[in-house]
């Protein structure tokens, strides 16, 4: 029994570390921001923060997946309101694409920044993708009445987007993020998600 109120206590501090520290990012930048400034918006020395995060990067995934999860909620929703089915994973795949600017922007990430991160934005991508794999997958089945593998070409939907996505900003050669025009890399998505799907009919 108490071990249960202590992991809730360390919940409950984790949960507000994440707080101040996605308030600290937005505001002076993921590479500005340091353990110190988390710290003292919750009121911990840097020991104390350590308990709970040993270091920016891990608190920073933390902060990301807390966010990620919320935003693909709210999304799967709209998607929900889309015409079609084809419209639907339009819909699905363009929205993510530009939450993943918003994550880049809100947090001021520099290209540096964000090469250095992106092993980790890879480790927890991987915890993401299975539910969007089977989220894919139900949109998909709508599209055709043919049978084929619907999880094989969830998959090729989700990896034409993110191979866009990252050849955009890998060839960018620009400083900050921020300063991105994702117009470009978003109309290819979609004609390039259009093109997959018109061929399955």
């Amino acid at each position: 029994m108490e071990s249960t109120a202590t992991d809730s206590k360390s919940d409950s501090k984790r949960k507000l570390i994440r707080k101040a520290a996605a308030e600290c990012f937005a505001r002076y930048g993921y590479g500005k921001t340091t353990l110190d400034d988390i710290g003292k918006s919750v009121r911990l020395n840097k020991a104390s923060l350590y308990y709970y995060y040993k270091s920016k990067d891990t608190l920073f995934m933390d902060v990301v997946l807390e966010e990620t999860t919320a935003f693909m909620g709210g999304l799967q929703e709209r998607v929900a309101a889309a015409n079609t089915p084809t419209d639907q994973v339009v819909t699905y795949l363009t929205e993510r694409l530009r939450y993943y600017k918003h994550v880049l922007n809100l947090h001021s990430l520099t290209i540096d920044d964000l090469q250095t991160l992106e092993p980790r934005f890879e480790e927890l991508y991987a915890g993401v993708r299975q539910q969007e794999v089977q989220f894919l997958q139900t949109l998909v089945g709508q599209l055709s009445q043919q049978p084929r593998d619907l999880v094989a070409l969830a998959e090729l939907l989700l990896d034409v987007a993110d191979g866009l996505k990252h050849q955009f900003v890998r060839t960018s050669g620009r400083q900050f993020t921020n300063e991105l025009d994702y117009s470009t890399v978003e109309t290819k998505t979609e004609q390039a998600i259009r093109l997959i799907i018109n061929g399955l009919h």
